[in-house]
């Protein structure tokens, strides 16, 4: 217990340090720290909470925790989240240290926890949760997950070995995902998008009865769309001010949680109007005079997905400002970009494309095999000088960075008042 409270102590000293000198939002270090004082806190502290939600896959994680939880806070419960998007132990030690007394107590009656795929393995026997979401096993980080079957198989070997009954909530529309319904210590309850499938998913053989079905009835461009969800005992149309296909699945992810708890889905429309998407999901931002929309690209199928959703809404004078990091966050091995359907965005279209980050020059070749003129194309590997050039001379404007690129871009645009001070969500 004295381990515990010291780990405790450490941690909300180091979060208040880094919320009084601005530095980052506090989400990483205070766990990181807390943990080489109690290797156990997660462990200790997460099963006080009585219901928790872990979400992992390899795109919509964040969409997801955050379309659940707005959707939860509007029925008035208590809930908390990693929220900044630190999905590794650390991450989930941060919150709850933050959310916790001086004494190791939680007054949550919620947890909701994006889980890194890999993290996944080590968090779900520390949190010990009631219901898991399974949004995807698609291609991400070859160099730092492997291939699909392995990312799943060690799923199926963590979810093996837990002593309680937790209830799984799987996406019925990735076929890669069919092997978590053959263990027999779970539960298992599908959710499928009607009439779209992501790129690369791979067809799903089983025959295992979806209760839980959600179909685009009209599309509304970049506003969002209207859907129609379909789940026991009814069905409810929806306005989603969340565009793209992709998210689609996350909405219903969360719904499925939603209806669960067995909360009134008649409450739902009104919840949505006030929901805003989570910085760079999508998001649409002003700088200065110039109105932007930052979509975060990471792998070949949200890549393809943000393309695919952008094609239809590009007009004349519109620019694009492409960002490729290489960091450890964005994966080392880029040869995604090749994966990526690039020929899909209409790159013709804009005006002017600018490709920046430390991987600059790889998406100039890669824009040029999607046949872009080269006098179309600026390289410009600093990102602050690209954004500023893009700023003054664009009459709208589609920025598509990489994770470290992005949490790039938040430090410029708060640097230049165009972001609040304090973090947002990442």
């Amino acid at each position: 217990m004295i381990r515990l409270l010291f780990a405790i102590w450490l941690g909300k000293l180091i979060h208040f340090s880094t919320r009084l000198l601005k530095q980052g939002g506090g989400s990483a270090a205070p766990g990181y720290y807390a943990l080489k004082i109690d290797p156990k806190l997660v462990a200790k502290l997460a099963p006080k909470i009585p219901q928790n939600i872990i979400i992992t896959g390899t795109n919509g994680k964040t969409t997801t925790a955050r379309l659940l939880n707005h959707l939860l806070t509007s029925q008035n419960l208590t809930i908390i989240r990693n929220t900044t998007g630190s999905n590794l132990e650390r991450g989930v030690a941060s919150t709850l240290i933050s959310n916790s007394s001086l004494f190791g107590q939680i007054k949550a009656k919620i947890g909701i926890w994006e889980a890194d795929e890999a993290a996944f393995n080590k968090l779900v026997s520390q949190i010990k949760p009631q219901k898991i979401i399974f949004l995807n096993a698609l291609r991400d980080q070859l160099d730092r997950y492997g291939e699909v079957d392995s990312v799943v198989k060690n799923w199926q070997a963590s979810l093996a070995k837990v002593t309680w009954k937790p209830q799984l909530f799987v996406n019925g529309n990735d076929g890669n995902l069919i092997p978590l319904l053959k263990l027999k210590n779970v539960t298992s309850q599908l959710f499928e998008v009607v009439g779209h499938n992501l790129k690369y998913e791979k067809a799903n053989p089983s025959s295992k009865s979806t209760k839980f079905q959600a179909a685009v009835t009209k599309n509304l461009g970049l506003k969002g769309n209207q859907i129609k969800v379909t789940y026991p005992g009814g069905t409810v149309d929806l306005i989603l001010p969340l565009p793209g296909i992709y998210q689609l699945y996350d909405f219903l992810a969360a719904f499925v949680i939603y209806h669960d708890l067995k909360l009134p889905v008649a409450s739902i429309n009104k919840a949505l109007t006030s929901f805003s998407p989570a910085f760079g999901r999508v998001e649409q931002i002003n700088l200065g005079s110039t109105p932007s929309f930052i979509c975060l690209i990471k792998n070949p199928t949200g890549g393809t997905a943000v393309f695919e959703m952008i094609e239809p809404e590009v007009k004349k004078g519109d620019h694009l400002l492409l960002a490729l990091n290489d960091n450890f966050a964005d994966g080392t091995d880029v040869s995604w970009i090749w994966d990526a359907e690039f020929e899909s965005l209409g790159l013709n279209k804009f005006d002017k494309i600018i490709v920046s980050g430390q991987r600059a020059e790889d998406l100039a070749v890669r824009l040029k095999y999607a046949e872009v003129p080269a006098q179309k194309i600026l390289v410009i590997n600093d990102l602050e000088k690209a954004l500023n050039l893009s700023r003054k001379t664009a009459r709208r404007l589609f920025i598509l960075p990489t994770y470290t690129a992005l949490l790039n871009l938040q430090k410029m645009l708060v640097k230049n008042s165009l972001k609040p001070k304090d973090w947002a969500e990442i």
